[in-house]
């Protein structure tokens, strides 16, 4: 082999390993936002969920039942490792259309949710919440 081809070839791998360099930062930025905004997602939805499954027990005809939805969210919450972040829990009666109703808020701060936890680098809403509203049963 002649001192030009080695040249060449000495040429390209340090092109390649700028070309990493370039594109390595980037390309992990992007994989980790991924994740990032997959564990928010995640999160929002058990929200939903401990949300609607709370709307769920207080559209019932009962006296208990604010009390019974509210330690439902709550354990809820706490299985998802959500309590931790001293979640707000609404539960309001109110009418819609003449009829009883149950909307039921639930927001938590995203404060120690974070996987990656870059604050400069991926934008996180400050907090992650859901507003639920069902019909009562039984109401008029």
């Amino acid at each position: 082999m002649d001192a030009i081809a080695k040249d060449r070839r000495f040429r390209r791998r340090g092109t390649e390993i700028v070309e990493a360099a370039i594109v390595l930062p980037l390309l992990l930025m992007l994989v980790l936002g991924a994740i990032e905004y997959g564990w928010l997602f995640l999160n929002a939805q058990q929200i939903t969920n401990a949300a609607r499954h709370g709307a769920r027990i207080a559209i019932l005809p009962h006296d208990t039942a604010v009390a019974e939805a509210t330690a439902a969210i709550t354990t809820l919450l706490s299985n998802a490792g959500l309590a931790d972040n001293s979640p707000d829990v609404t539960i309001t009666p109110l009418t819609v259309d003449g009829h009883e109703c149950v909307a039921v808020r639930i927001a938590v701060p995203t404060t120690g949710l974070a996987v990656v936890n870059a604050p400069g680098l991926i934008p996180i809403p400050a907090t992650l919440g859901c507003t639920i509203t069902m019909a009562k049963e039984g109401g008029s």
